[in-house]
């Protein structure tokens, strides 16, 4: 793990110099509802016509989510949240997704979780590409997705981001900083619709399920 951590900062400090080829979409809810990691959302949006249903259960949160992308470059969701230790509450979330001319390997998601300010209005910016894999990983991960950003709310005013590491076609390992916790796991993608997730997020262990439907 410690080795994990050190390469996921080591890659988030050269990003520009990294970005060389065609990103890996990284389609399914996170824990407040956005496309994103865990909790962190990244920079891919839903195109339009799909929907994509998630669900997230933890010890002490439980959560279902819904988004919907609109035009291709903007995502809508709203999130029902379960909780254990406060009243349970629904929120609505909101993202925009932007390319850079000339910097098609880039995309950059702006967006805000708990438009109405349910629990606590959070907003974000996060840069998302993919990397070159190290020599000394290249026997054990074949891609490399790289997520780095800023966060406000339930991020704590701080630097966000994550990395996705491709183990094989089905599945990757996962690991993210939220503005307060190293989270790590695995995610299994079943095919194009289905991902299944599992892993420690808040020193909590929690199972995760997003299924995309197209219209």
């Amino acid at each position: 793990m410690k080795r994990l951590i050190g390469l996921v900062v080591g890659v988030l400090c050269a990003l520009p110099v990294l970005a060389q080829s065609t990103i890996l979409p990284s389609r399914t809810t996170s824990v407040y509802g956005p496309t994103g990691l865990f909790s962190v959302p990244t920079a891919d949006v839903l195109t339009a016509r799909r929907f994509q249903l998630g669900t997230h259960f933890g010890r002490d949160l439980s959560t279902v989510a819904v988004n919907a992308g609109i035009a291709n470059f903007v995502e809508i969701g709203a999130t029902y949240l379960d909780r254990d230790d406060a009243d349970n509450r629904t929120i609505a979330s909101g993202k925009v997704q932007f390319i850079p001319t000339g910097l098609e390997t880039i995309k950059i998601g702006v967006g805000i979780i708990d438009v109405a300010k349910a629990i606590e209005r959070t907003g974000y910016i996060i840069v998302s590409t993919r990397a070159k894999v190290p020599p000394d990983m290249e026997d054990r991960v074949s891609q490399l997705t790289l997520h780095a950003g800023y966060g406000t709310g339930m991020f704590c005013e701080n630097v966000i981001g994550g990395a996705e590491g491709v183990l094989n076609p089905n599945w990757r390992i996962v690991l993210e900083y939220d503005g307060k916790n190293v989270n790590g796991g695995l995610r299994y993608s079943h095919d194009e619709n289905l991902r299944l997730q599992g892993g420690v997020m808040r020193n909590q262990l929690f199972f995760s399920a997003g299924y995309v439907l197209e219209f």
